[in-house]
């Protein structure tokens, strides 16, 4: 999708796999702290699960949080995201001994700032577009975690503003989510570039908003689907 640089005013980023990433892996981390609860498993069939089952419950249209939208897959609420990482956790460390408590360290860990680690280009690059007089944002299906883990990463400092699907009450790639984004920003759809991983849920959803969107890609190292590789590939686009 082409776009006028000139009339962009805001820059709005979509945080895990664009901004930032566990460190370790997901699957690490679950292989670990099963372990610690009685968990078998090995840590290969951990990472693939962890992926299956992730992806399967996004798709969950049974989230029981006792909100009135609960019947809408793309309503979200901080109870519905514990529910969530809950079935995530017991669907893919289904033999650990107390799974209550595995998921509550699990939960509890990737609250940390220590459990996320921004991609190495991310400061200078941020730093760079604010400098360029462009304002930033985070937009995340995350929950209210995400605002300690921010709050801990000073690569991030210059994000004015973060929209947080939890806080807001629905997740991307709903229209209302980015009805948000433009409401928080003040300023028209066609003013926002939207930059996230996800071609369907950041991308698409984004366009089909009114904002301009590009689609990033850590891995695709040849760029055959014609993502930014990088923020610095975002930075020179744009300056």
């Amino acid at each position: 999708m082409e776009f006028d640089p000139r009339k962009i005013r805001w820059i709005a980023l979509d945080a895990v796999g664009t901004l930032i990433h566990p460190q370790p892996s997901a699957g690490v981390v679950y292989h670990r702290v099963g372990r610690r609860h009685g968990s078998r498993l090995a840590a290969a069939d951990v990472s693939a699960r962890f992926g299956q089952v992730f992806a399967r419950v996004l798709e969950a249209d049974d989230l029981d949080c006792r909100c009135a939208e609960c019947g809408d897959r793309l309503h979200t609420c901080e109870a519905r995201e514990r529910i969530r990482w809950h079935r995530i956790v017991r669907g893919v460390l289904d033999d650990v001994a107390t799974p209550d408590e595995c998921f509550t360290e699990l939960f509890a860990h990737f609250g940390q700032p220590a459990a996320w680690a921004c991609f190495p280009e991310v400061g200078d690059a941020l730093r760079k577009l604010r400098q360029a007089g462009y304002h930033l944002a985070v937009c995340s299906n995350f929950d209210a975690r995400l605002n300690t883990v921010m709050a801990g990463l000073p690569e991030l400092t210059p994000i004015e503003l973060r929209i947080i699907s939890s806080e807001i009450g629905c997740r991307k790639p709903s229209p209302r989510f980015f009805e948000a984004v433009v409401r928080a920003t003040g300023c028209a759809p066609s003013e926002i570039l939207f930059v996230g991983d996800d071609p369907t849920s950041d991308v698409a959803a984004a366009r089909n908003s009114g904002l301009a969107a590009l689609q990033i890609d850590h891995d695709d190292a040849t760029l055959q689907n014609r993502a930014l590789r990088s923020l610095d590939d975002l930075v020179t686009r744009l300056l």
